[in-house]
């Protein structure tokens, strides 16, 4: 070979890894603009059905799937949460790699057909439309389409470049499988048949072998859903759209979200600049224009009759605008085309609108918030109790939380008993009286989580109902040791140096006569005391006098201690006494020791 040649081809060889290492990185930043959100963004009614819908056999998920769904999308994100389990979070993140085989099929198709810039371009247009950074996030099968559709386009061209079958049954297994996630994916297929139409005119007829493979797989969810189309069009025939210019209006809006000004101006700028730089009516160029341009309108005009004019149901509009937008690229300058990259980059990190279409959190329930903040708070033994106030979201949202953050279960009861702590799930000013007369006689009221409708608040018990009553009326209830907020059980053991939170319960079986003080102390192994605290009651909702405190309730005080450091291993014992601070005599109790002091609890420390 020719010293020459071979440098091209070096040459040659360099510029394509620089081309493929640069849209691989770009599939990162696309995949980054949607990881950032993933966790934000709650899940909304309809996504919860969907994972649900997913807990069940196959043959299950397929008799569960609603009416006007295929079931390809449901089997598949079983198939998924079986791998990675049903959280939130994880079920997401095939939405989002669903998405980039897309947006790198969409890659595929601009270098296709225009070169590499185009499918750079394409692909980040794709994934910096507002509706696409939804969907792409979504737990609905939406999300399917959006990787599917242009996988099926890629497939497209090069079967209609060279037509054989093993390129046509590849596009048939697509097709077939956009079907079989969403009836709205024939309309895409329609799409697909008329650019082909405009670019390969007279080999059209070559739609024979995939289109006839995939409608032969597809033939049995076709008849099942035969019946569901004459209903529809029943249904859209009563709807009246908007005039056509807010209609589109709207619709750009609803694919552009808040940067809808930014890709109004865009679109025109690349249009114009177009038409204006290319020389003769390429075909390709005519193809991306009835897609962008008049498929709409189509849409506008057959909404009576189909009910897809909308940003969710006409997904696939989404494409040609990412293409129209590569397509136009080629003809700027290279400096532009580094701006314009720039700004799709950044576009697919814009917000998008929380109104309309966008509005996934106008209907949902707080309940995934709530139980992912109950996993640190929950303790074994707790129940809930449901007030019919509660307004906290339908069934199935409950089913699919509880298997998400307490698969073991939740154990629920009708009234309160002798439970130690209750979960009281209320609509906050509207409880039923009576639950709530109960719950505040034998309980006191704890932390809490969630809006007013969706309240969940703690009712605690005291460890010890029958407790110690002292000789001046004061009933102690045993003590609690608190790690943020949340008694710690079992087995416990510190560190030297550390901070012991304690909580002590109280109650006056009848009026107390005056203002008694309390002592906790300390003590190591030897008997001296190493800390303590002296003083009233330390209640934070309630009278610190014991004079003024009410028979018939419980009151809770916090106090800590501070092991010593260093102190080697070993252990702490602290007692209480209750005394009147004039006289400093310590009142006497069942299991009150000769010095007037009650033993709580040991602290055992470990160090090296």
């Amino acid at each position: 070979m020719p010293i020459a040649s071979r440098s091209t081809d070096e040459n040659s060889h360099a510029r394509r890894a620089g081309w493929i290492l640069l849209a691989g990185v770009l599939l990162l930043v696309i995949a980054a603009s949607r990881v950032t959100r993933i966790a934000e963004m709650t899940m909304n009614r309809d996504e919860v059905w969907s994972a649900w819908q997913s807990f069940g056999s196959p043959e299950e998920i397929v008799r569960w799937t609603p009416y006007d769904w295929p079931p390809l999308y449901y089997l598949t994100l079983a198939g998924w949460r079986e791998l990675v389990g049903p959280q939130p979070v994880a079920l997401r993140y095939l939405s989002n790699l669903v998405f980039l085989l897309g947006a790198a099929s969409l890659y595929r198709v601009g270098r296709r057909l225009r070169g590499e810039v185009a499918g750079i371009v394409a692909a980040l247009a794709y994934a910096a439309l507002g509706y696409a950074i939804l969907l792409s996030i979504e737990v609905r099968g939406y999300a399917l389409l959006m990787g599917l559709g242009p996988l099926a386009l890629w497939l497209t061209l090069r079967y209609f470049d060279h037509p054989g079958w093993r390129r046509g049954l590849p596009l048939a297994v697509v097709l077939a499988a956009m079907f079989y996630t969403n009836v709205t994916s024939a309309v895409a297929g329609l799409v697909l048949c008329l650019a082909t139409l405009v670019i390969y005119r007279r080999r059209v007829w070559r739609w024979w072998l995939p289109g006839g493979v995939a409608a032969l797989l597809a033939l049995p969810e076709i008849v099942n859903k035969a019946g569901l189309g004459v209903s529809r069009v029943a249904g859209t025939q009563t709807l009246t759209p908007p005039p056509l210019p807010e209609a589109l209006a709207n619709l750009l809006w609803r694919y552009a979200g808040n940067a809808v000004t930014v890709w109004a101006l865009l679109l025109v700028a690349i249009t114009v600049w177009t038409l204006v730089r290319q020389r003769g009516w390429q075909r390709q160029t005519v193809a991306l224009l009835l897609w962008v341009g008049l498929m709409p309108l189509v849409m506008y005009l057959l909404n009576p009759l189909l009910g897809f004019f909308g940003a969710r149901y006409s997904w696939w509009w989404m494409m040609g605008a990412a293409l129209w937008v590569g397509w136009g690229a080629v003809y700027l300058r290279r400096e532009v085309i580094t701006g314009l990259v720039a700004l799709l980059v950044a576009l697919a990190f814009v917000p998008v609108p929380t109104v309309g279409e966008y509005n996934i959190f106008g209907e949902h329930s707080p309940l995934g918030e709530n139980f992912a903040w109950l996993t640190e708070h929950m303790q074994v033994g707790d129940v809930f109790l449901l007030d019919p106030s509660q307004a906290c979201g339908a069934t199935e949202e409950w089913d699919y939380y509880t298997r998400v953050y307490f698969p073991n279960g939740l154990r629920f009861v009708a009234a309160p008993g002798d439970e130690p702590r209750i979960w009281y799930v209320a609509f906050d000013g509207r409880q039923d009286a009576a639950t709530q007369a109960a719950l505040s006689a034998d309980y006191v009221r704890d932390v809490f989580v969630g809006p007013p409708g969706c309240l969940f608040q703690l009712y605690q018990g005291p460890p010890d109902r029958a407790g110690v009553l002292f000789s001046n009326g004061m009933r102690f209830h045993g003590a609690e040791v608190l790690e943020n907020g949340v008694p710690r059980t079992g087995p416990l053991v510190w560190h030297e140096g550390e901070t012991v939170t304690l909580r002590l319960w109280w109650s006056a079986g009848e009026p107390v006569d005056l203002d008694y003080s309390v002592t906790t102390i300390l003590l190591n192994k030897g008997g001296v005391q190493v800390d303590g605290f002296d003083g009233p009651p330390q209640v934070l909702d309630a009278p610190q006098a014991t004079s003024q405190w009410q028979p018939g309730r419980y009151y809770t005080e916090e106090r800590r201690f501070t092991l010593p450091y260093p102190s080697g291993s070993g252990g702490y014992r602290v007692y209480l006494a209750v005394y009147f601070w004039e006289d400093a005599i310590r009142l006497d109790a069942p299991g009150v020791d000769e010095n007037g002091l009650l033993y709580l609890l040991s602290l055992p420390v470990r160090a090296y």
